[in-house]
């Protein structure tokens, strides 16, 4: 990847994020549905947002000393969402919880845990730092995650007690992975050596490195080792000109691009796979029994997922969302030792998929965009969409439609609790910000409006999905 392209890729980012989470500690309540499967999906028609009419000085007919205006009356504001307080986790079963409030890491042990805060220093005044890419260890007793401090980027390992472990000098966007038994982890490292280019790879790329660190039975890092070199052919990343609630969403598993740069696994073959960032030209493949480079695969691929035994892996076809192309928003999947891919029907494009980690089922998120809309003279930019989440066995079966969101929210994050529960994110669209900007003037009034995530548990017995956590800032959910 190219540092300066990046750099400018991570500070459009941090102005797409700027003021996404409002300091009040008022909450969002956001209703969903839950439709019989064979309901059609309707066109939701957007509404005519508001508009301001200013009454003029109106003379008066008769000869008077001077013209009597007609009182201007103040325009009348939209009522913000209805926000409420809900963080109470005590119904669901499961290990623990990590997840992002207040620009805070926390780690919550389930059922009824308290919530406790992991160390992170604060950000340099004038940067932009993230947290991102959680994944806990097979055992569930580790969490790992990336961190950039605004000028470098880190691992670190944290217990669920918050103590947190560094490992230095990781690759920008190249987050880690536990091996299958969880005592190690392989992350890269990149290098000054720029990598051989291809008449296929427009962008200069450079050499990486593969290094794993051993894990001990306690948590303590051992010395980390260098497994071997990896060629990238090239990323240029770039962005900027999104919503908030696009943002948002973003950081829940896609990009602009629509997809999670940089996602690497350690398969029980023995083999690393991992997506390309920008350029997304299929998956990289990386022998760690050898220490060599494998051939990738010739087509673009996205958001890559494994199975939970380690040795089958799930995607969706395409660079990014795209309605139109036959060949994009497949779901796919294959096995890290071959290139073959083979197809899972589906019901509906898919742009994001995800693994049930008790039942082995495969969840998809479908998103279709509504339209987006901008006010010229502030700069503003709305995105609005309806989204559902559907449920999928691995071999193409017993195919379900969970829920249906119409046009204020899509769905992310899916995760499956010890008992089969469902938690997933809610992400709210633009809607209410869109109709409030037309009429307050004052940007600091406009952050009771900003979208926002939600935790939400959907129960294995059925019914509605209710919130069981309110504001939850990215990166939001991940179980172990």
């Amino acid at each position: 990847m190219q540092r300066p392209l990046l750099v400018v890729y991570l500070i459009l980012l941090c102005l797409g994020l700027a003021g996404c989470l409002p300091e009040s500690a008022d909450q969002v309540t956001v209703p969903v549905t839950r439709p019989a499967v064979t309901e059609t999906i309707a066109e939701t028609a957007e509404p005519t947002l508001p508009t301001i009419e200013e009454a003029t000085a109106q003379p008066s007919p008769l000869p008077l000393p001077s013209p009597t205006a007609v009182p201007t009356e103040a325009p009348e504001l939209p009522a913000p969402p209805v926000r409420e307080d809900v963080d109470n986790v005590a119904a669901v079963a499961a290990d623990a919880i990590a997840y992002m409030q207040n620009e805070q890491l926390f780690i919550r042990t389930l059922p009824d845990g308290e919530p406790v805060p992991v160390h992170a220093a604060p950000c340099p005044e004038d940067s932009y730092c993230s947290l991102a890419y959680l994944k806990w260890s097979p055992d569930g007793r580790f969490l790992l995650y990336t961190y950039y401090d605004g000028s470098r980027t880190t691992l670190r390992v944290s217990d669920q007690q918050g103590n947190v472990q560094i490992i230095e000098n990781v690759a920008l966007i190249r987050p880690g992975a536990w091996s299958p038994d969880g005592r190690s982890i392989a992350y890269m490292v990149q290098t000054d050596t720029p990598a051989e280019t291809t008449e296929e790879s427009f962008l200069a790329g450079w050499v990486f490195e593969v290094w794993t660190v051993p894990v001990a039975e306690d948590g303590s890092l051992g010395t980390p080792q260098l497994v071997g070199p990896w060629q990238n052919s090239g990323d240029g990343c770039g962005g900027g000109g999104r919503s908030l609630s696009e943002v948002l969403y973003e950081n829940e598993g896609g990009t602009s691009y629509g997809y999670e740069m940089g996602v690497m696994e350690w398969t029980t073959q023995n083999i690393l796979l991992f997506t390309l960032n920008c350029t997304n030209i299929g998956l990289g493949r990386f022998d760690m029994t050898s220490g060599s480079q494998l051939p990738g695969f010739d087509q673009p691929l996205r958001n890559l997922v494994l199975n939970n035994s380690g040795d089958r892996w799930y995607a969706v076809t395409g660079y990014a969302w795209d309605r139109e192309n036959p060949d994009h928003n497949l779901l796919v999947t294959g096995t890290p030792d071959s290139t073959e891919i083979t197809v899972i029907p589906t019901s509906a494009k898919v742009e994001l998929v995800f693994v049930g980690q008790t039942s082995g089922s495969l969840y998809y998120t479908e998103r279709n965009p509504l339209g987006r809309e901008s006010d010229d003279m502030r700069g503003l930019y709305f995105a609005f969409f309806e989204s559902a989440l559907w449920r999928i066995q691995p071999d193409g079966s017993s195919e379900e439609r969970l829920l249906f969101g119409e046009d204020d929210h899509a769905y992310a994050q899916v995760e499956e609790t010890a008992v089969g529960d469902i938690l997933f994110v809610l992400v709210e669209n633009d809607r209410p910000l869109a109709e409030a900007a037309q009429v307050i003037e004052d940007n600091n009034m406009l952050q009771a409006y900003h979208p926002q995530r939600h935790i939400m548990q959907l129960t294995a017995s059925g019914g509605d999905p209710v919130m069981i956590l309110s504001k939850a800032g990215q990166p939001a959910l991940t179980l172990p």
